[in-house]
């Protein structure tokens, strides 16, 4: 009887590789699997504009599917409520103000913000240079506009706030409501004097444009101090889904890190949302809301103690809650570390 002799390449085929491609070929196939993405809509507290830049970073330059997220982003308005949105479940993550949470958590509805926009509050009064006014103190007997004549929105709020603080009579003060929300052109009417409840992130921006020499008065500087656009949720949704919350903001701060350092790129995102909107008009709001969000004090989107603690002595001194509310469920920063 003749052997065929094998070589030793052939020998360690027969007895390593052989035996392994058969049990391979024996075994269960594997069928690859894509993991469904979590949809999350979005309700914004104002109509669509640079204002939410990093939402729509992250949205279009894919930072919300590398966190397997499909995110839907809902414009706002002045009919529409992002507290009563995100109560309802039509949304699971809302833009509001600081006191709106306070006043919701006051009325036994558990909602948490999880991040701020803004750590600094664009809110100011603005006003031409030539009427004279440059402090609240100047305000006494002239004719101011408001956002709502019963002086009962966040905006207004804070104007008051800021009248108290500085010992003016709001009684002195003619109230008549804003009208344009377009630059200067409130002031250039005779309605009005000045104008409270002044974006520095728009109007301002919008009356530098149009060449206007105008006074600002921040109510941060005399001691007014809100979140004006934090971004909250049911503390039933952190506590059930953390990871959901977790992922949702790191990739909105990972897109407003990037219009940051992108005003330009990023502001032609927007176009998306609204074809109407104006790319250089959005690239200038981005850059003036650059040292809101990036203080250098503290990493975007991170919110103080100090700033809910303001928030919550101005509600209770005018009565928009009747007593404390705990403010470690008004707020956390868990989802920012």
């Amino acid at each position: 009887m003749r052997f065929k002799i094998f070589s030793r390449t052939q020998a360690i085929f027969i007895v390593f590789i052989l035996p392994a491609l058969f049990a391979a070929s024996c075994g269960k196939k594997e069928v690859a699997t894509t993991i469904p993405q979590d949809k999350v809509t979005v309700q914004l507290s104002w109509f669509h504009s640079a204002e939410f830049i990093g939402f729509y970073v992250a949205d279009q330059l894919g930072y919300y599917a590398n966190e397997n997220l499909d995110v839907t982003l809902l414009a706002g308005g002045p009919e529409i409520d992002p507290v009563a949105a995100v109560v309802a479940d039509t949304a699971q993550i809302g833009v509001t103000s600081g006191d709106s949470i306070l006043r919701a958590q006051s009325g036994g509805q558990d909602l948490i913000a999880i991040s701020s926009i803004f750590r600094k509050s664009p809110l100011m009064i603005m006003t031409l240079s030539n009427s004279g006014i440059t402090s609240p103190q100047d305000l006494t007997g002239k004719t101011v506009g408001v956002v709502s004549t019963g002086l009962d929105t966040t905006w207004d709020i804070q104007f008051i706030a800021m009248l108290k603080k500085t010992g003016i009579d709001p009684n002195g003060i003619k109230f008549v409501p804003n009208e344009e929300f377009h630059g200067a052109a409130d002031l250039h009417t005779g309605r009005m004097d000045a104008s409270s409840g002044t974006f520095s992130t728009n109007e301002l921006v919008q009356a530098k444009i149009d060449g206007e020499d105008v006074v600002s008065i921040y109510y941060g500087d005399y001691g007014v101090e809100f979140y004006n656009n934090v971004i909250f949720t049911k503390a039933q949704l952190t506590a059930d889904n953390p990871k959901l919350v977790q992922r949702f903001i790191r990739a909105t701060l990972q897109g407003y890190q990037y219009a940051i350092e992108h005003s330009k790129e990023a502001a032609a995102l927007t176009i998306k949302y609204d074809e109407t909107l104006d790319v250089a008009f959005q690239q200038a709001t981005i850059e003036a809301q650059i040292p809101l969000i990036d203080t250098g004090d503290a990493r975007p989107g991170w919110m103080d103690d100090h700033i809910w603690v303001n928030t919550q002595t101005i509600l209770l001194d005018q009565g928009y809650i009747t007593s404390p509310v705990d403010l470690s469920k008004a707020y956390t920063n868990e989802f920012i570390k």
